[in-house]
Protein backbone atom coordinates (compact mmCIF):
# COMPACT_ATOMS: atom_id res chain seq x y z
CA UNK A 1 0.00 0.00 0.00
CA UNK A 2 1.50 3.31 -1.11
CA UNK A 3 1.97 5.96 1.60
CA UNK A 4 0.44 9.31 0.67
CA UNK A 5 2.56 12.22 1.89
CA UNK A 6 1.04 15.65 2.21
CA UNK A 7 2.49 18.61 0.32
CA UNK A 8 3.33 20.30 3.61
CA UNK A 9 5.30 17.27 4.82
CA UNK A 10 7.20 17.01 1.53
CA UNK A 11 8.08 20.71 1.62
CA UNK A 12 9.26 20.45 5.23
CA UNK A 13 11.46 17.45 4.41
CA UNK A 14 12.97 19.23 1.40
CA UNK A 15 13.65 22.42 3.36
CA UNK A 16 15.03 20.47 6.35
CA UNK A 17 17.44 18.56 4.08
CA UNK A 18 18.63 21.78 2.47
CA UNK A 19 19.16 23.39 5.89
CA UNK A 20 20.98 20.34 7.26
CA UNK A 21 23.27 20.15 4.22
CA UNK A 22 23.97 23.89 4.44
CA UNK A 23 24.75 23.67 8.17
CA UNK A 24 26.95 20.60 7.69
CA UNK A 25 28.87 22.38 4.93
CA UNK A 26 29.20 25.45 7.14
CA UNK A 27 30.36 23.28 10.06
CA UNK A 28 32.93 21.53 7.88
CA UNK A 29 34.32 24.82 6.57
CA UNK A 30 34.25 26.42 10.03
CA UNK A 31 36.02 23.52 11.75
CA UNK A 32 38.65 23.25 9.02
CA UNK A 33 39.22 26.99 9.20
CA UNK A 34 39.50 26.76 12.97
CA UNK A 35 41.97 23.86 12.70
CA UNK A 36 44.06 25.85 10.27
CA UNK A 37 44.09 28.84 12.61
CA UNK A 38 45.09 26.65 15.55
CA UNK A 39 47.87 24.97 13.57
CA UNK A 40 49.14 28.37 12.50
CA UNK A 41 48.97 29.65 16.09
CA UNK A 42 50.88 26.57 17.31
CA UNK A 43 53.44 27.09 14.58
CA UNK A 44 53.80 30.74 15.59
CA UNK A 45 54.13 29.60 19.21
CA UNK A 46 56.95 27.21 18.30
CA UNK A 47 58.73 29.95 16.36
CA UNK A 48 58.30 32.29 19.35
CA UNK A 49 59.77 29.63 21.62
CA UNK A 50 62.72 29.21 19.27
CA UNK A 51 63.27 32.96 19.26
CA UNK A 52 63.11 32.98 23.05
CA UNK A 53 65.74 30.22 23.16
CA UNK A 54 67.84 32.17 20.65
CA UNK A 55 67.63 35.20 22.94
CA UNK A 56 69.19 33.17 25.74
CA UNK A 57 72.24 32.34 23.58
CA UNK A 58 74.52 35.34 23.06
CA UNK A 59 77.46 33.53 21.43
CA UNK A 60 78.40 30.23 19.81
CA UNK A 61 80.56 29.45 22.84
CA UNK A 62 77.40 29.17 24.97
CA UNK A 63 76.21 26.32 22.74
CA UNK A 64 78.82 24.11 24.40
CA UNK A 65 77.20 24.74 27.81
CA UNK A 66 74.71 21.89 27.54
CA UNK A 67 73.55 22.24 31.15
CA UNK A 68 72.42 25.81 30.48
CA UNK A 69 70.69 24.78 27.26
CA UNK A 70 69.01 21.92 29.09
CA UNK A 71 67.82 24.30 31.81
CA UNK A 72 66.37 26.64 29.19
CA UNK A 73 64.52 23.73 27.58
CA UNK A 74 62.94 22.62 30.88
CA UNK A 75 62.01 26.21 31.67
CA UNK A 76 60.17 26.49 28.34
CA UNK A 77 58.34 23.19 28.92
CA UNK A 78 57.38 24.30 32.44
CA UNK A 79 55.98 27.59 31.10
CA UNK A 80 53.95 25.93 28.34
CA UNK A 81 52.15 22.66 29.05
CA UNK A 82 51.49 22.04 25.34
CA UNK A 83 55.22 21.39 24.72
CA UNK A 84 55.99 17.68 24.79
CA UNK A 85 59.55 17.76 23.50
CA UNK A 86 62.33 20.20 22.65
CA UNK A 87 65.61 19.10 21.11
CA UNK A 88 68.59 21.14 19.93
CA UNK A 89 70.79 19.69 17.20
CA UNK A 90 74.19 21.11 16.29
CA UNK A 91 76.55 20.26 13.44
CA UNK A 92 79.44 17.88 14.23
CA UNK A 93 82.07 16.05 12.21
CA UNK A 94 79.67 13.12 11.89
CA UNK A 95 76.70 15.27 10.92
CA UNK A 96 73.89 17.08 12.66
CA UNK A 97 73.43 15.56 16.14
CA UNK A 98 71.06 16.12 19.07
CA UNK A 99 73.08 17.75 21.88
CA UNK A 100 70.31 18.53 24.37
CA UNK A 101 66.71 17.34 24.76
CA UNK A 102 64.17 16.73 27.48
CA UNK A 103 64.10 13.19 26.04
CA UNK A 104 67.57 12.02 27.16
CA UNK A 105 67.41 8.99 24.90
CA UNK A 106 67.69 11.30 21.88
CA UNK A 107 70.93 13.00 23.08
CA UNK A 108 73.82 11.98 20.86
CA UNK A 109 71.65 10.61 18.06
CA UNK A 110 71.72 11.92 14.51
CA UNK A 111 69.07 14.46 13.58
CA UNK A 112 66.19 13.41 11.36
CA UNK A 113 66.35 14.21 7.62
CA UNK A 114 63.81 17.06 8.03
CA UNK A 115 66.17 18.76 10.51
CA UNK A 116 69.09 18.45 8.10
CA UNK A 117 66.98 19.92 5.28
CA UNK A 118 65.80 22.78 7.51
CA UNK A 119 69.39 23.52 8.58
CA UNK A 120 70.76 23.55 5.05
CA UNK A 121 67.95 25.61 3.53
CA UNK A 122 67.27 27.81 6.53
CA UNK A 123 63.53 27.18 6.39
CA UNK A 124 60.90 26.26 8.97
CA UNK A 125 59.30 22.83 8.50
CA UNK A 126 56.07 21.72 10.14
CA UNK A 127 54.01 18.54 10.11
CA UNK A 128 51.71 16.58 12.39
CA UNK A 129 52.62 13.11 13.64
CA UNK A 130 51.49 10.54 16.15
CA UNK A 131 53.78 9.76 19.10
CA UNK A 132 54.25 6.13 20.26
CA UNK A 133 51.82 6.78 23.14
CA UNK A 134 49.14 7.86 20.63
CA UNK A 135 49.43 11.61 21.22
CA UNK A 136 48.99 13.76 18.13
CA UNK A 137 51.63 16.47 18.01
CA UNK A 138 52.67 19.32 15.77
CA UNK A 139 56.37 19.08 14.95
CA UNK A 140 58.10 22.36 14.14
CA UNK A 141 61.72 22.34 12.99
CA UNK A 142 63.35 25.76 12.85
CA UNK A 143 67.00 26.90 12.62
CA UNK A 144 69.00 28.09 15.67
CA UNK A 145 70.38 31.57 15.11
CA UNK A 146 73.26 33.25 16.91
CA UNK A 147 74.34 36.66 15.70
CA UNK A 148 72.20 36.21 12.59
CA UNK A 149 73.99 32.99 11.62
CA UNK A 150 72.48 29.49 11.48
CA UNK A 151 74.28 27.34 13.98
CA UNK A 152 71.85 24.48 14.59
CA UNK A 153 68.26 23.26 14.65
CA UNK A 154 65.39 23.35 17.15
CA UNK A 155 63.02 20.38 17.03
CA UNK A 156 59.90 21.44 18.98
CA UNK A 157 56.83 19.25 19.43
CA UNK A 158 53.51 20.64 20.66
CA UNK A 159 50.64 18.44 21.83
CA UNK A 160 47.43 18.91 19.85
CA UNK A 161 45.23 17.53 22.65
CA UNK A 162 44.05 21.01 23.61
CA UNK A 163 43.28 21.68 19.94
CA UNK A 164 41.20 18.49 19.69
CA UNK A 165 39.35 19.40 22.89
CA UNK A 166 38.54 22.84 21.57
CA UNK A 167 37.43 21.41 18.21
CA UNK A 168 35.30 18.74 19.94
CA UNK A 169 33.68 21.39 22.15
CA UNK A 170 33.12 23.59 19.12
CA UNK A 171 31.54 20.70 17.25
CA UNK A 172 29.27 19.93 20.22
CA UNK A 173 28.18 23.55 20.57
CA UNK A 174 27.72 23.89 16.83
CA UNK A 175 25.65 20.68 16.75
CA UNK A 176 23.40 21.90 19.56
CA UNK A 177 23.07 25.30 17.91
CA UNK A 178 22.34 23.65 14.56
CA UNK A 179 19.61 21.44 16.09
CA UNK A 180 17.98 24.45 17.77
CA UNK A 181 18.28 26.49 14.55
CA UNK A 182 16.76 23.67 12.48
CA UNK A 183 13.84 23.27 14.90
CA UNK A 184 13.19 27.02 14.96
CA UNK A 185 13.46 27.36 11.18
CA UNK A 186 11.25 24.32 10.53
CA UNK A 187 8.64 25.59 13.01
CA UNK A 188 8.65 29.01 11.39
CA UNK A 189 8.46 27.46 7.92
CA UNK A 190 5.64 25.18 9.08
CA UNK A 191 3.55 28.17 10.14
CA UNK A 192 4.54 30.19 7.09
CA UNK A 193 3.66 27.37 4.69
CA UNK A 194 0.32 26.77 6.38
CA UNK A 195 -0.57 30.43 5.94
CA UNK A 196 0.87 31.01 2.47
CA UNK A 197 0.60 27.62 0.76
CA UNK A 198 -1.26 24.82 2.55
CA UNK A 199 -4.43 26.67 3.59
CA UNK A 200 -4.84 28.35 0.16
CA UNK A 201 -4.29 24.98 -1.56
CA UNK A 202 -6.96 23.41 0.68
CA UNK A 203 -9.33 26.23 -0.30
CA UNK A 204 -8.56 25.50 -3.94
CA UNK A 205 -9.22 21.78 -3.41
CA UNK A 206 -12.54 22.56 -1.73
CA UNK A 207 -13.49 24.89 -4.57
CA UNK A 208 -12.62 22.27 -7.20
CA UNK A 209 -14.76 19.66 -5.40
CA UNK A 210 -17.70 22.04 -5.04
CA UNK A 211 -17.54 23.17 -8.67
CA UNK A 212 -16.98 19.59 -9.84
CA UNK A 213 -20.12 18.47 -7.97
CA UNK A 214 -22.20 20.93 -9.94
CA UNK A 215 -22.35 23.87 -7.55
CA UNK A 216 -21.38 26.43 -10.15
CA UNK A 217 -22.40 29.37 -7.94
CA UNK A 218 -19.55 28.58 -5.52
CA UNK A 219 -16.60 30.97 -5.64
CA UNK A 220 -13.12 30.60 -4.14
CA UNK A 221 -12.31 33.51 -1.84
CA UNK A 222 -8.55 34.00 -2.20
CA UNK A 223 -7.34 37.55 -2.77
CA UNK A 224 -3.64 37.26 -3.63
CA UNK A 225 -1.46 38.66 -6.39
CA UNK A 226 0.62 35.51 -6.91
CA UNK A 227 0.28 32.17 -8.71
CA UNK A 228 -2.24 30.82 -6.19
CA UNK A 229 -4.33 33.97 -6.57
CA UNK A 230 -4.18 33.61 -10.36
CA UNK A 231 -5.25 29.96 -10.07
CA UNK A 232 -8.20 30.89 -7.80
CA UNK A 233 -9.25 33.62 -10.24
CA UNK A 234 -8.96 31.16 -13.12
CA UNK A 235 -11.14 28.57 -11.34
CA UNK A 236 -13.74 31.22 -10.50
CA UNK A 237 -13.74 32.40 -14.11
CA UNK A 238 -14.07 28.81 -15.32
CA UNK A 239 -17.02 28.26 -12.94
CA UNK A 240 -18.67 31.43 -14.24
CA UNK A 241 -18.27 30.33 -17.86
CA UNK A 242 -19.55 26.85 -17.05
CA UNK A 243 -22.55 28.38 -15.33
CA UNK A 244 -23.28 30.59 -18.36
CA UNK A 245 -22.90 27.66 -20.75
CA UNK A 246 -25.05 25.42 -18.55
CA UNK A 247 -27.81 28.03 -18.39
CA UNK A 248 -27.58 28.54 -22.16
CA UNK A 249 -27.79 24.78 -22.71
CA UNK A 250 -30.77 24.58 -20.35
CA UNK A 251 -32.56 27.35 -22.25
CA UNK A 252 -31.72 25.65 -25.53
CA UNK A 253 -32.98 22.37 -24.13
CA UNK A 254 -36.31 23.95 -23.11
CA UNK A 255 -36.62 25.63 -26.50
CA UNK A 256 -35.84 22.35 -28.22
CA UNK A 257 -38.40 20.51 -26.11
CA UNK A 258 -41.03 23.11 -27.07
CA UNK A 259 -40.11 22.72 -30.73
CA UNK A 260 -40.18 18.93 -30.49
CA UNK A 261 -43.57 19.05 -28.74
CA UNK A 262 -44.96 21.38 -31.36
CA UNK A 263 -43.55 19.26 -34.15
CA UNK A 264 -44.95 16.17 -32.53
CA UNK A 265 -48.39 17.77 -32.41
CA UNK A 266 -48.12 18.66 -36.08
CA UNK A 267 -47.07 15.15 -36.98
CA UNK A 268 -49.89 13.71 -34.90
CA UNK A 269 -52.37 15.94 -36.77
CA UNK A 270 -50.99 14.71 -40.07
CA UNK A 271 -51.26 11.15 -38.88
CA UNK A 272 -54.87 11.71 -37.84
CA UNK A 273 -55.69 13.20 -41.23
CA UNK A 274 -54.01 10.29 -42.99
CA UNK A 275 -55.95 7.85 -40.87
CA UNK A 276 -59.21 9.61 -41.76
CA UNK A 277 -58.23 9.60 -45.43
CA UNK A 278 -57.30 5.96 -45.18
CA UNK A 279 -60.65 5.08 -43.61
CA UNK A 280 -62.47 7.10 -46.25
CA UNK A 281 -60.55 5.43 -49.07
CA UNK A 282 -61.06 1.97 -47.64
CA UNK A 283 -64.81 2.62 -47.21
CA UNK A 284 -65.12 3.85 -50.76
CA UNK A 285 -63.34 0.81 -52.14
CA UNK A 286 -65.67 -1.47 -50.19
CA UNK A 287 -68.71 0.31 -51.63
CA UNK A 288 -67.29 -0.01 -55.17
CA UNK A 289 -66.83 -3.74 -54.65
CA UNK A 290 -70.45 -4.10 -53.48
CA UNK A 291 -71.67 -2.11 -56.46
CA UNK A 292 -69.69 -4.33 -58.82
CA UNK A 293 -71.22 -7.40 -57.25
CA UNK A 294 -74.74 -5.99 -57.66
CA UNK A 295 -74.10 -5.07 -61.30
CA UNK A 296 -72.84 -8.60 -61.97
CA UNK A 297 -75.94 -10.07 -60.33
CA UNK A 298 -78.19 -7.84 -62.44
CA UNK A 299 -76.34 -8.84 -65.60
CA UNK A 300 -76.84 -12.51 -64.75
CA UNK A 301 -80.60 -11.94 -64.22
CA UNK A 302 -80.91 -10.08 -67.53
CA UNK A 303 -79.21 -12.92 -69.37
CA UNK A 304 -81.57 -15.46 -67.87
CA UNK A 305 -84.58 -13.52 -69.02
Amino acid sequence: MAIKLSLQFKLLIAVALVIILALLSLAYLSINSQKKLFYESFQDLAITLAQALDAGISSEAELSDTSKLQANIYKMIWLNSDITKISISLPTKNGLKVVVSNDTFLVGSLAVPESISSYRKGVILTRTLIEPDGTEVLRVITPVHVGGQRVGIYDIRLSLDSLEKVISETQRQFLLGAIVAILVIISALFLLMRITVINPVKNLQKGIKMIGSGKLDYRIRIKRSDEIGDLASGLNEMAEKLKDKTEALEKEKISLEVKVEKRTEELQGRINELEKLHKFTVGRELKMIEMKKKIQELEKKIKRT
